[in-house]
Parts: structure tokens; C-alpha cells; sequence
């Protein structure tokens, strides 16, 4: 394992005595700024394309809780029209059953119709 240290201790001080060469015989090496602005935008790019899957994650969380938002409120809405229905249902029914008794049918006779049995006199106050 120290081998291998070594090996790249030396090949790393050859690469700084290239380095210094060529600066000092005015000559650009532009290979580090390369390998470092390709990595960059390398970086950038993964990140942008990370950031636009999150985003499109939460857009697509977001739809999916406004879908069963709206969904238990359309029930909740729903349920009440049920019960509204279920308690007209039961009034309906009570009036079904009281129409078919005799008596109920000649009180609403009397009452809305103003008919009187035969014989009967009808008195009728003024204000």
C-alpha cells in the first residue's frame, strides 16, 4: 500500500516540474481548467436536471392532493344530499301512511278544500 503512495508522490512532483516548465518557457496548459469547467458543468447540469425531477415531483404530489381534496369534498357534499334526501324520504312516507287513513283524508278536506258533510253549517267570523 506505501508502494503505491509513492508511485503517485512521484508521478504528482513530475507533474509539477512539467508544469513549471512549460511556465517557464511561456507556454499555456490548458487541460486543468478543461477537466475542472467540464466537471462543473457536468455538476450543473446533473443538478438542474435533479432539481427539475424534484420539482416535477411535487407538482405531480401536489395534483394528486388537490384531486383528493376536491374528491372528499365532493363526497362530504354528496353525503349531505343523501341525508337531506333520506330525511324528505321519511316525511314522504309519514304522509303516504296518514293518507290512508279516512280521517286524515277529511281533515285535509276540510281544511283546504273548505268541504262540509251535508247538513253542517259553517260559521265564519269577520276581522
Amino acid at each position: 500500500m506505501s508502494n503505491c503512495y509513492i508511485k503517485l508522490w512521484f508521478i504528482r512532483n513530475a507533474v509539477i516540474k512539467m508544469v513549471n516548465k512549460a511556465k517557464k518557457r511561456g507556454l499555456r496548459s490548458d487541460f486543468s481548467r478543461q477537466s475542472q469547467g467540464n466537471g462543473y458543468s457536468m455538476y450543473k447540469l446533473i443538478n438542474t436536471i435533479g432539481i427539475i425531477i424534484i420539482v416535477g415531483l411535487f407538482v405531480i404530489i401536489g395534483a394528486q392532493y388537490l384531486q383528493s381534496y376536491s374528491a372528499a369534498q365532493e363526497l362530504e357534499l354528496f353525503e349531505t344530499r343523501i341525508k337531506e334526501q333520506e330525511a324528505r324520504q321519511e316525511l314522504l312516507q309519514d304522509e303516504i301512511e296518514r293518507l290512508q287513513h279516512l280521517d286524515y283524508i277529511e281533515i285535509l278536506a276540510r281544511d283546504r278544500l273548505g268541504l262540509v258533510k251535508p247538513g253542517e253549517i259553517i260559521f265564519q267570523l269577520e276581522d
